[in-house]
């Protein structure tokens, strides 16, 4: 994902994150570049108002940013919201609109091809941390309320922090409410109960560890900085590890090949020194 400037600048860095992951059922790689806003004109608003489907009206009349660019960008509040087809271009992958008004209140409308198992987007929001060493936090949690289509047939998509560490080269993911998605490839390597919720843990790859909450919760709290600790712990993560980035949205496959709504009426991230 991109890197993040402080809330409501004006002009985005343009530095690039490039990672590459295994190809057994995921994506072998991903490059993801800020753009600015694609301008849309009166005519094609007309034809999406007219004629979009039902899932579509989802998206509020005048939200305060919206954007169906592939790696659409907005800074607010202290977060940056992205649309993030970082998978993005190839045959599965449709329309996919962001808006926000703030981060209580954002979502997407996402159209991705039936039968797609590989994730293509991650629409999400969050921050950037600048590789300060996890051992400096005596805090760092999130609170959420967010909906998933979850009566759209065909679903593949899981609600989930994305969590960075030494300069992005590992990943950790908690994933909280999921469906039609699939571990394939990923080796179970523990169980963990991190603030009275139960987890299974999983590796994929060499650097990729995601908390998979054995329940789907739509509102709730992940203690992210007792999850990077688990797995410093265990020896998965070195004691000196990097807080880089954190994010929180959704990881899409397939909805079906029809638009479907994802929404966020709440969420918060706050950290703390130790």
């Amino acid at each position: 994902m991109d890197h993040f400037l402080a809330a409501d600048a004006v002009v985005y860095p343009v530095v690039k994150q490039i990672y590459a992951r295994p190809t057994t059922g995921r994506p072998i790689g991903r490059v993801t570049l800020m753009l600015k806003r694609t301008l849309t004109v009166l005519i094609s608003a007309a034809v999406l108002i007219l004629f979009a489907p039902s899932a579509f009206a989802s998206i509020p009349q005048h939200p305060r940013w919206e954007s169906s660019a592939a790696n659409g960008t907005w800074s607010h509040g202290g977060y940056l919201f992205q649309n993030d087809k970082w998978n993005c271009p190839q045959a599965a992958c449709g329309k996919q609109t962001i808006w926000a008004d703030s981060a209580n209140d954002w979502g997407v409308v996402s159209n991705m091809a039936a039968g797609n198992t590989a994730v293509l987007t991650y629409p999400d929001l969050g921050k950037l941390f600048n590789d300060r060493p996890v051992s400096d936090f005596g805090v760092v949690r999130n609170g959420f309320t967010e909906s998933m289509p979850k009566g759209t047939k065909g679903l593949s998509a899981e609600a989930a922090d994305d969590v960075w560490l030494d300069q992005y080269h590992i990943e950790m993911m908690i994933w909280v409410d999921s469906i039609g998605r699939s571990l394939a490839g990923s080796i179970r390597i523990g169980n963990a109960t991190i603030s009275g919720q139960h987890f299974t843990v999983w590796k994929y790859g060499r650097t990729e560890f995601d908390f998979v909450l054995t329940h789907n919760e739509t509102s709730g709290e992940t203690n992210i900085l007792a999850s990077i600790n688990w797995l410093i712990s265990h020896g998965k993560v070195a004691a000196g590890a990097t807080l880089t980035q954190a994010d929180f949205g959704w990881e899409i496959c397939s909805t079906g090949g029809h638009p479907a709504d994802f929404q966020i009426s709440k969420y918060w991230l706050h950290t703390g020194a130790r």
